[in-house]
């Protein structure tokens, strides 16, 4: 397997924890300022209040609708999965629910420096979390070490591991649950004002702090190293399977 496929893997597994999400409690107080809305929207994340933190943040991006004009889904930029319409609140919710609070269970934040001009303001913030950089990087390693073990291609395997994404089987969550260390960014939040309140702009930087690096676009060298060797190992499987179902007798 090429790196980049390897690394595809992990692009479609990342995407669906991403758009895991909380449920919404509706405590809303206001924001009068730039730091009330960071505040409440750091503080909404935390507590997983749904309502809040899309009432002082930009979360939302769209509803698409069918023919008929019924919402058939929402796109919001963090927390996706768990504010579709129709939602039912069932096993798979829980467990999505369960990975949310332990993403954000060691999320803590320190406001520094504001700067307002107009209806715009920018903050410095620095915000710590669970370091998750690897989390995502041994989760994949789980799936290609399976993936290496079955006969054939082991794409049925990779199939069967990506069905376990409703975390309820344990997988990812053990690997989050195992996470060590800390992690500090700081970064500059972006907020605009609209209709005499603040809200939060939820940019990449901001996303990926809050998330304590899960979303990590490299991971440790010792994560890293793994996985090439594995993508090699992986590769050198196909030419033998290819080998085998070419030339049987040979």
């Amino acid at each position: 397997m090429k790196k980049a496929a390897g690394r595809g893997i992990l692009t479609i597994v990342i995407l669906s924890l991403c758009m895991t999400a909380c449920g919404g409690k509706g405590g809303v107080t206001k924001a009068g300022t730039p730091a009330d809305a960071v505040e409440n929207v750091l503080e909404a994340v935390k507590e997983l209040d749904f309502k809040t933190c899309n009432q002082y943040s930009d979360n939302y991006v769209k509803t698409y609708k069918n023919w008929l004009g019924i919402p058939t889904e929402r796109e919001y930029r963090i927390f996706n999965e768990l504010q579709q319409p129709g939602l039912k609140k069932g096993k798979k919710y829980k467990a999505n629910k369960r990975f949310a609070e332990e993403v954000v269970r060691n999320l803590s934040w320190n406001l520094g420096e504001v700067r307002r001009q107009g209806d715009k303001a920018e903050i410095d913030l620095e915000i710590t979390n669970t370091d998750m950089t690897d989390v995502m990087g041994h989760y994949t390693i789980h799936i290609m070490e399976d993936m290496i073990k079955v006969d054939g291609t082991g794409l049925g395997q990779l199939v069967r591991s990506l069905s376990e994404l409703d975390y309820d089987k344990g997988r990812v969550l053990t690997y989050l649950e195992q996470a060590e260390g800390t992690r500090t960014e700081v970064v500059t939040a972006t907020l605009y004002q609209k209709d005499g309140e603040w809200k939060l702009h939820l940019d990449e930087p901001l996303i990926r702090a809050v998330m304590g690096n899960l979303n990590a676009e490299k991971y440790s060298q010792e994560v890293e190293e793994r996985l090439e060797h594995l993508e090699a190992e992986y590769e050198r499987k196909m030419e033998q399977w290819g080998e085998e179902i070419l030339f049987p007798h040979k």
